[in-house]
């Protein structure tokens, strides 16, 4: 076996037994790029190369649509889109058998569409809809559980944070890839509705609770109900109509998708007062830096493989050790 290849083997081991020992996946991709060196200090993946591919690989225009997005999604969550999405679905479906599950699952789809995350949107839809749902009768687990699937509709839904990052490291076209996830995104949703609407029918429902609630909703009126959740229905119009309508870049729309939430949550429904602004602000930086972190310490990975030619050692390694289809 070549020197590559053993240094190749032992990244992969170190990588493996970071995991096992529950050690953080930045550090353990780090560590796997250093690995290469420690094994065999004559290849070129030195310290100051691996920290110079980590930061260099961060200089990305479209990297930065990452955390915009996640800021964008902090400030809807806060300032209550999702309430406002949940009321406007719940006039049209809650009165129907099944109605308020499939209003979670389409509030999750429609608030996907302005985060562009899956935790934030379980944590926005979540925190507002379970205890909601809870006290009209659902039961806790189920409930949890729909809304924490439904949530993930976020990752496939334009614009999508994971399309962003996959974009960047492998170079492939981030409209190409918001544009594909739109029918397997809908398909999904559909698929939910569909399991809802049966679980609501075998478990029953709270009639009596769900219709007082649904009918006061009802006497506001729709003008009214929609004149209420107007703004926050726009949002994904704007980000994903700007993007497909060839106006804006998807990095674009993320600075664009902030200054619409500000705009709307500071001004017209002031549900974030200013002076918690930096707490928006310092909880947005607290999950962003742990995944910009990741996407560096994977593409000085990736890097240190290429420069040793690992596919190459391996592919060469393969062909002569496995000669027939059996061994």
């Amino acid at each position: 076996m070549c020197v590559a290849l053993e240094a190749v083997v032992f990244s992969f081991v170190v990588l493996f037994v970071c995991l096992f020992l529950s050690v953080p996946i930045s550090a353990c991709v780090g560590l796997a790029a250093l690995a290469v060196w420690f094994y065999e200090p004559t290849i070129a993946t030195s310290p100051s190369y691996v920290f110079q591919s980590l930061f260099t690989s961060l200089d990305a225009y479209t990297l930065l649509a990452v955390p915009l997005f996640i800021l964008s999604g902090q400030i809807m969550a806060r300032g209550g889109m999702a309430t406002r999405l949940f009321n406007f679905f719940t006039y049209f479906f809650g009165r129907y058998r099944g109605g308020l599950p499939c209003t979670v699952i389409v509030t999750c789809l429609f608030y996907g569409a302005l985060s562009g995350a899956g935790a934030a949107t379980v944590a926005a839809v979540g925190a507002m809809t379970i205890p909601v749902m809870v006290h009209l009768g659902y039961d806790k687990v189920y409930v949890t559980a729909l809304v924490a699937v439904a949530g993930g509709l976020g990752v496939i839904i334009p614009p999508s944070i994971p399309f962003v990052m996959y974009g960047v490291v492998t170079g492939a076209s981030i409209g190409d890839l918001f544009i594909a996830g739109i029918i397997p995104g809908i398909i999904i949703a559909i698929c939910l509705m569909g399991y809802a609407l049966i679980y609501s029918r075998r478990h029953g429902e709270d009639r009596v609770k769900i219709d007082a609630v649904v009918g006061e909703l009802r006497g506001k009126g729709l003008w009214q109900v929609f004149k209420e959740s107007f703004l926050a229905l726009l949002c994904p119009v704007i980000i994903l109509g700007g993007i497909y309508g060839g106006i804006v870049t998807p990095t674009e729309a993320a600075g664009v998708s902030v200054f619409y939430g500000a705009l709307v949550s500071l001004f017209v429904y002031k549900t974030i007062p200013f002076k918690n602004v930096p707490r928006v602000l310092y909880a947005s930086l607290h999950s962003v830096g742990p995944q910009i972190y990741i996407i560096g310490c994977c593409t000085a990975f990736a890097r240190a493989m290429t420069l040793i030619h690992a596919t190459a050692s391996l592919t060469e390694w393969m062909t002569d050790t496995f000669v027939t289809r059996v061994a």
